[in-house]
């Protein structure tokens, strides 16, 4: 098959969730299909695609000034009637090198990724396939409900509705689209009853993220995540705020490390005896291969988290939220610990940090979980039987 990919920015560095996402299923579909891509960058990014996996053209632009300049992009669209996500990425300039390549090359399949990226009128008949990615307008409402009041929470009141619009739109001009979880799908379905959809979750590279031979320190906590994004932000906060001093007050000796790139000022003030916060690493595994116990604090957010599926795969014992593990059937008492009450999450993070039988059982059984169901071969796979299935269903 040919298979155009449209892309919002470059993949690579894969070093957070979406660009992870992108990689891996761009790299699976291009291991067994001849594969274009069309994105924004420069040519660095260009010659750091090509040399990563078997593509036959990568044509890249500049970025859209609303992007470059993400304030003023803001504040523009507030006097517009579509979200700034989807002015950050969507210009005439990219529709119509679109386009070209359509009229160029007899494509079988279109993907484009991330569901504000996709309101392009593509001049096909190929098969046009959505990566949702999340439903980005219920993670908006989830932050706008979260939010004290103030400028931030009416700009998320605001992009929670031009999103919704904005989404459900992109999806209606799709054949397929694809989600990272049940929840997802279904949420989409209530607004689309004809929607032809199917789940592809995210995965984690086994070669990778491995278990590691080194016995764990003990009372170490470690979250991982770009910290840029407000639901890892905002979890880590609510974490400091509300469950670090339950832990601390009990056993001073914990020591609880914040890894990711692009932390806000409020976290790097909190850092202490007790807290570290990293900033950028070259290699997230050894912070994660010191704890004895992995957290994922988080109020919002869509899709399923990557950082759970690579605990899963480096046989961490987790502490999360329901919402912090959504998309990934972690259950409680056998995968995972799940609490989301400050009390019953701190209780949960001392009982899981003392008792090293608990944290084996949980681990190995994640584990196991992980490799049955998150690689990527297994993902891709399955990806690529939906187009198979797209494709036959539309004749």
């Amino acid at each position: 098959m040919k298979v155009l990919f449209a892309l919002p920015f470059p993949p690579l560095p894969a070093n957070f969730g979406g660009a992870m996402r992108m990689f891996h299923l761009l790299n699976q579909v291009a291991l067994h299909h001849e594969v274009t891509v069309l994105g924004y960058g420069n040519l660095e990014d260009k010659k750091n695609l090509l040399e990563a996996m078997p593509l036959k053209e990568v044509h890249l632009l500049p970025y859209a000034w609303k992007h470059r300049h993400r304030r003023l992009g803001q504040l523009y669209s507030c006097f517009t009637h579509h979200s700034f996500f989807q002015q950050s990425v969507t210009t005439p300039t990219y529709g119509r090198a679109l386009n070209a390549l359509l009229d160029k090359g007899a494509f079988d399949i279109v993907h484009t990724e991330f569901s504000h990226f996709g309101p392009f009128k593509m001049q096909t008949k190929a098969l046009k396939v959505l990566d949702a990615h999340n439903v980005e307008w219920d993670n908006f409402r989830r932050m706008y409900e979260a939010s004290a009041f103030g400028l931030k929470k009416l700009h998320y009141w605001a992009e929670y509705k031009k999103q919704r619009s904005d989404e459900l739109k992109t999806c209606l001009a799709h054949d397929g689209i694809v989600t990272t979880s049940a929840r997802d799908l279904e949420l989409l379905g209530q607004y689309l009853p004809k929607l032809r959809g199917a789940v592809v979750p995210n995965g984690v590279d086994l070669e990778y993220f491995r278990p590691s031979p080194c016995p764990p320190k003990p009372l170490h906590f470690v979250f991982t995540g770009m910290m840029a994004y407000v639901p890892n932000h905002d979890g880590v906060g609510w974490f400091l705020d509300h469950i670090w001093p339950r832990i601390v007050h009990q056993r001073p000796e914990a020591r609880f490390t914040i890894v990711g790139k692009n932390p806000p000022p409020f976290l790097l003030a909190r850092q202490s005896e007790s807290v570290r916060v990293t900033g950028t690493v070259e290699d997230v595994r050894p912070y994660v291969d010191e704890a004895c116990v992995y957290v994922v604090p988080l109020r919002m957010g869509g899709g399923t988290r990557l950082k759970i599926a690579e605990a899963m795969a480096m046989k961490k014992p987790m502490v999360t939220t329901r919402i912090g593990c959504e998309g990934i059937a972690l259950t409680h008492e056998k995968t995972a610990l799940l609490e989301d009450t400050p009390e019953g999450f701190a209780n949960a993070c001392l009982r899981l940090a003392e008792d090293e039988t608990l944290q084996k059982r949980l681990a190995e059984e994640a584990f196991q979980m992980a490799c049955a169901h998150f690689g990527w071969q297994a993902i891709g796979k399955a990806l690529l039987e939906n187009y198979e299935k797209w494709l036959s269903e539309k004749g």
